[in-house]
């Protein structure tokens, strides 16, 4: 028990460790430069420090009197903290300042003092701790409340500090997990471009410039910062507190949503979308996308170190957080795509929706219980990720025209409009969702599982490995089945039969008829080189697609 204590002593105070027995003795092993901050809180026992001072010496010193260790109930008011001592500890304060005329109580934290505050103050119920006028006081109350709140330890001393050798498994495996996890998504993502796929090459570049744009993004977030710190996201949480939501949302949006975003965006705009591969809108989600989990990949290896590679912190990143990346970038990434369709599409709005939802989930994650709802934003997002590859694999290529005069490239619009186009929904629903759902509880496994063994202590083994292969392999099926089975539109215009971004022109198509199999059908177009198959759907749609195809080519 007391390791598990040592390490939820650490965990309020933000410090990322190993902590296990060891022959008897609680060992830590921590980074060389968190060592004191480390000596300091094991060593201390925890609660609330309590002492009285007299009010002088004949010397001119003060005095003090050890009381015993208050374990406290605090309730953050703001910048302060109101404290309630149980009653046994408030009465032992009283009868120590009644034989101390004029004495004065020190409430500190370990070695760190608090407050120095008149009998009669420390004595009200509750006692109120201020942190001081400034905007950073709701921070550091916060701060000492978390710690306060963690469990008492058994008295212990320091037996020894031993510097261990740098362990190049553990640098190899922060350097190079996070890549691993990226290119597993970006695997993911480009499923749903075969049609037509991308060139790696490309898409491994514009990932390479996503990682890169992690400098100016951090420069951005750093300046601002260090500007004021009204700017500073961390402290513009107030201490992680819910009524302050508003009040982080918009100064995580306007720094981390829009210097992230932007800089990610820059890195796809830059590259792919100059290049002349660049030509259907489903492009853009997976240009997008890709410059989005190069960052998150680059990103990762500062959490994966400072939480050294906790089963937790590992889960939460690779199902959560980097998932979140991937939809941010493609929320501007579709508005890119969009645009060669429509120029009307404003890219700008799309990049600050999507510092938007960046700011209002990097908000959510840090106030304080509402960790849950940032996680429902992640589920909101990716309902909405389908909805723009739907949208997105309405349409083939885009291919450039020259304008009457020869001189700008335009984009070849649809002939009769938009308006004109019909859509047929075809595909599994009830198979991709039942995918979906499962990619959902494969996530929350995987998370339980590291969380059970950081808060058990055990070690990684062969049980930790095998359980948490299998719950990958069966999200990798997941993956796939969802990409496979995604519901998507027949779009036909005047152009030809548009699905899944594979368009086949009107001159290719000979024939069409219906294939009927029980409750499911599809429609079978015949081209000059090959078979097309739409579907599957419900007998009545497959109908109207092979009607629709007669009407816009009487020959089919």
């Amino acid at each position: 028990m007391a390791a598990a204590r040592v390490q939820a002593r650490l965990a309020a105070a933000q410090i990322g460790a190993d902590v296990d027995v060891d022959d008897g003795h609680v060992r830590v092993v921590i980074d060389a430069e968190g060592a004191t901050a480390v000596d300091s809180l094991v060593l201390w026992r925890g609660g609330l420090g309590v002492s009285s001072a007299a009010a002088s010496g004949s010397d001119g010193a003060a005095p003090r009197v050890e009381l015993p260790i208050a374990s406290v109930e605090t309730t953050q008011r703001g910048r302060a903290l109101a404290v309630a001592f149980p009653p046994g500890a408030r009465d032992a304060l009283a009868r120590e300042l009644a034989s101390q005329p004029g004495a004065r109580v020190i409430l500190s934290l370990g070695r760190t003092a608090l407050a120095n505050v008149p009998a009669d103050d420390a004595l009200a119920t509750p006692l109120i701790l201020p942190f001081g006028e400034s905007v950073t006081a709701y921070e550091r109350a916060a701060h000492a409340k978390a710690l306060l709140a963690s469990p008492l330890l058994p008295p212990m001393h320091r037996a020894s500090l031993t510097r261990l050798p740098p362990s190049r498994g553990l640098a190899a495996a922060c350097a190079l997990l996070p890549f691993a996890l990226s290119f597993g998504w970006l695997a993911f993502v480009r499923r749903f471009d075969r049609a037509r796929p991308e060139p790696i090459w490309l898409v491994v570049a514009t990932f390479a410039l996503g990682g890169l744009s992690v400098v100016p993004a951090g420069l951005a977030e750093m300046a601002c910062a260090a500007a004021t710190p009204w700017l500073d996201p961390s402290v513009m949480t107030l201490g992680g507190q819910a009524w302050a939501l508003p009040i982080a949302i918009l100064v995580f949006t306007l720094v981390v949503g829009v210097s992230e975003e932007g800089s990610k965006f820059l890195g796809a705009w830059s590259l792919a979308r100059h290049r002349r591969e660049f030509d259907e809108p489903i492009d853009g989600i997976i240009y997008g996308s890709a410059a989005a989990l190069g960052f998150a990949a680059v990103e990762n290896i500062k959490y994966f170190a400072i939480g050294r590679m906790s089963g937790v912190v590992i889960a939460v990143r690779a199902f959560v957080t980097v998932p979140a990346h991937l939809f941010f970038g493609a929320i501007w990434g579709y508005a890119l795509g969009r645009q060669l369709v429509s120029r009307r599409v404003s890219v700008l709005a799309f990049v600050g929706l999507a510092a938007l939802a960046h700011g209002t989930f990097d908000a959510l994650l840090s106030t304080d219980g509402m960790q849950l709802a940032s996680t429902l934003l992640v589920l909101g997002l990716a309902f909405s990720f389908v909805v723009m590859l739907q949208s997105a694999l309405r349409y083939g290529v885009v291919r450039p025209r020259l304008a009457p005069s020869g001189e700008a490239p335009l984009t070849e619009q649809l002939p009769a409009g938009e308006l004109q186009r019909a859509y047929f929904r075809v595909g599994s629903p009830g198979a991709f969702y039942a995918c979906a759902a499962g990619l959902i509880v494969c996530a929350f496994a995987i998370t339980a599982l590291g969380g059970a063994y950081e808060f058990l202590h055990h070690r990684v083994g062969v049980v930790f490995v095998s359980l948490a292969t299998a719950m990958l392999a069966l999200f990798g099926l997941a993956a796939y089945g969802a990409a496979e089975t995604i519901p998507l539109d027949v779009a036909i215009d005047a152009q030809g039969v548009t699905l899944g971004g594979g368009q086949t022109p009107w001159r290719d198509v000979v024939s069409t008829r219906v294939e009927v199999t029980g409750r499911r059908a599809r429609v079978v177009v015949h081209t000059t080189g090959s078979v097309v198959r739409l579907g599957p759907a419900t007998p009545e749609v497959a109908q109207a697609i092979a009607a629709a195809i007669r009407t816009a080519h009487p020959m089919a």
